[in-house]
């Protein structure tokens, strides 16, 4: 009775810990993940001559004032946007229980290791070579930046040294300076209060506007700004993790991995 207890608790357990399994190998192996990062910075490719011409444009909610005459600039963000993580991801499926783990992480961004997502760095140094200033706008930590720069500057991504406002170089990491926490709305801000922001290029929806809330308020939010998606704001795909993952949990890290998966399960719609 002991060994039929164990084997079906075996299951369950298993399903906990390969919850992303399906998202990372996704994201590895099939042409469709290709394919998905591929259009989305084509039609960047596509926008990028309308949004530089166009001198009212503006891609940024926290752009005010007089900003016609400010230089162009795209904000975009690091992780499953420009590099791919997901060898991190298959390293905590296949390392430890499947979660998030903030050694293996630190672990892997100071090996700058990372691949770039396809597309993304030939249409940035396109963009550069336009005269767009590139800003990297990542909930990296701090202590990730050496890590960070050398990884990005491997496959060519352009990195302005001395950004306009004293801002430093476009590598603007989570908690660099006060007030730049993991809502990335006032380093969004502080990039607008010097250049014009064409476009937002980012996975999650906290690259376009705060998206640290309930579900309800996040799609009534979202919904104003739909039609700035494949325009203003490029979505790049990764089904491996998010704040959408945190808004069914209610933003409650403490839960275990059963608890989240039940929160999932009971998001789910039959019709």
């Amino acid at each position: 009775m002991r060994f039929l207890i164990v084997l079906l608790a075996a299951p369950a357990a298993a399903q906990v810990s390969m919850d992303t399994l399906n998202a990372v190998a996704w994201t590895q192996t099939s042409v469709e993940y290709r394919a998905s990062a591929m259009q989305a910075w084509s039609a960047a490719r596509r926008v990028l001559p309308q949004a530089l011409k166009k001198k009212s444009w503006t891609a940024a909610l926290e752009q005010t004032g007089k900003f016609k005459k400010l230089p162009p600039a795209i904000i975009v963000d690091i992780d499953e946007t420009v590099l791919d993580n997901s060898p991190v991801q298959a390293r905590f499926l296949l390392e430890g229980d499947g979660r998030y783990s903030t050694k293996q992480w630190e672990q892997w961004t100071s090996e700058a290791k990372a691949r770039p997502v396809p597309g993304a760095a030939e249409f940035l140094k396109e963009a550069a070579s336009r005269g767009v200033t590139v800003f990297y706008v990542s909930n990296r930590g701090a202590k990730e930046n050496a890590g960070t720069k050398a990884n990005l500057e491997a496959h060519g991504f352009p990195i302005a040294a001395e950004a306009r406002g004293g801002l430093g170089d476009s590598v603007l990491l989570r908690e660099e300076r006060e007030g730049w926490s993991g809502d990335k709305s006032s380093r969004r801000a502080a990039v607008a209060a010097h250049y014009r922001v064409i476009l937002l290029c980012g996975d999650d929806l906290g690259d376009f506007m705060p998206a640290r809330k309930p579900r309800e308020e996040r799609d009534k939010d979202a919904a104003q700004y739909m039609s700035w998606f494949g325009e203003r704001w490029i979505v790049l795909p990764n089904p491996m993790y998010g704040s959408w993952e945190d808004t069914l949990s209610g933003f409650d890290r403490s839960l275990t991995a059963e608890q989240a998966r039940e929160n999932k399960l009971k998001a789910l719609r039959r019709d």
